[in-house]
């Protein structure tokens, strides 16, 4: 069978964010929360939530670990902790990002295991967003009811204009 590939946006609703007059911290709206996100003290925040890198790595802590606790229900291992640690290394000239992370486990783990394991935490779906190619098209409106990749500002070339064709009927 031959599946055609597809173009699809992740969450139904939009996830947001305000900030607001002489404060650091940003309030993010998700599915049914919020989450409040700022700077640690030495940025000028009160660190009374995680910093925007914080966030990105946790994402990867998240997935890498309930994705291994499918896979291993799945195959019904035994294997009850999981422990992932990471932090990231920024080289400013060129721009480059190396992201580094480790997985442990609580009990004894065969080199089988080891193997597929360490396969399924390089393929988690968070691990290869931030590996594949990412493009952010960033848009300006009057309107902050406007969907994430509308706007009126830049005014839309032809490009822009068929990569969001059917944008609005996905919502």
């Amino acid at each position: 069978m031959i599946r055609k590939k597809q173009t699809l946006r992740l969450f139904p609703k939009d996830i947001t964010g305000d900030i607001i007059k002489d404060r650091q911290e940003v309030t993010v709206n998700w599915r049914a929360g919020e989450l409040v996100l700022d700077e640690p003290t030495f940025n000028g925040g009160k660190d009374i939530g995680p910093d925007p890198f914080t966030t990105v790595l946790s994402g990867l802590v998240g997935c890498t670990l309930t994705t291994l606790r499918m896979y291993i229900k799945k195959k019904e291992w035994d294997i009850t902790d999981i422990h992932c640690s990471v932090n990231m290394l920024q080289q400013t000239e060129p721009f480059k990002t190396s992201v580094f992370r480790t997985l442990s486990f609580g009990q004894p783990v065969t080199d089988g295991q080891k193997e597929r394991l360490l396969w399924i935490a390089m393929n988690c779906p968070v691990a290869k967003l931030l590996q594949g190619e990412i493009n952010i098209d960033t848009r300006l409106s009057d309107d902050p009811t406007v969907p994430a990749g509308m706007g009126n500002y830049p005014p839309l070339d032809q490009a822009s204009t068929d990569a969001t064709e059917g944008y609005a009927t996905q919502l």
